[in-house]
């Protein structure tokens, strides 16, 4: 009995595979560096937490429970810590997944206004420009107390804080650097494809008008289309009798 043919084994359609490697790429590092961020924060938080403990004065307090209590509570943060680290594993593929529809246009979607690439660059120039500007504007109308104010604020955090305080503040840094990149991304793709939805709207409408002139040009004799070139073109139809070349190529452009 002849064997049969051996079948590729199938594979469930993934939802990823209708972005790009470099769509897959941001929408991970975004992720990763919102991790990061987070481990840092909750880092800090605990620090900041000890470090109150022990210029209060109160860490001598826990320190009187015994070992046995204090290795309690180090063992059970370590195992929330463990708890998050796995919840985030769990959520990985979802968290990239709900990043990308937020972030970018499927393939289906980028593949229509792929030949409009340099429109998109130019958009992307464009927006870098807004920001840079907004940026600059921000600098020069701020009143000059609010930078005195700033580095009162600088002052008290180089003299005052402690090492927990500084790890919180850096997590938080990095968050807010994070939610800016992201807003920037999202603001970018989706500001792109609504300009060249507009783009596309308005290239199929002198479409189907010219569609129409061609329609209407069908029936017309030789004088109206002679007048409607000239109109058009600003050039002459007839040179010493004769059709010029111009005037045949558009002529048969438009009644074809």
């Amino acid at each position: 009995m002849p064997r049969k043919g051996r079948k590729a084994p199938t594979r469930a359609a993934d939802p990823l595979d209708q972005y790009s490697t470099w769509d897959l790429r941001i929408a991970k590092t975004i992720y990763y560096s919102i991790i990061l961020a987070s481990a840092i924060t909750i880092l800090g938080v605990w620090l900041t937490i000890i470090g109150w403990l022990i210029e209060s004065g109160k860490w001598a307090v826990i320190e009187s429970w015994g070992l046995g209590a204090i290795a309690l509570i180090i063992v059970g943060i370590i195992v929330l810590h463990l708890f998050l680290l796995v919840l985030f594993y769990v959520l990985f593929r979802g968290g990239i997944l709900k990043l990308c529809q937020r972030l970018f246009k499927d393939r289906v979607l980028a593949k229509k206004y792929e030949d409009y690439t340099t429109l998109r660059l130019l958009i992307a120039v464009t927006l870098v420009g807004v920001y840079l500007f907004l940026i600059t504007l921000a600098l020069v109308i701020l009143p000059s107390f609010f930078w005195s104010l700033v580095a009162d604020l600088w002052f008290f955090v180089i003299t005052t804080f402690n090492a927990g305080e500084w790890v919180l503040l850096i997590g938080i840094i990095i968050f807010i650097i994070v939610i800016l990149v992201y807003l920037g991304f999202v603001i970018w793709n989706h500001g792109v494809f609504a300009v060249l939805k507009r783009v596309k709207r308005i290239e199929e409408e002198y479409e189907v008008e010219e569609e129409i002139k061609r329609e209407e040009l069908k029936g017309a004799d030789e004088e109206t289309l002679k007048k409607l070139y000239t109109k058009q073109t600003g050039k002459k139809a007839i040179y010493r009798g004769k059709e010029t070349k111009g005037y045949k190529s558009w002529k048969s452009s438009m009644i074809s």
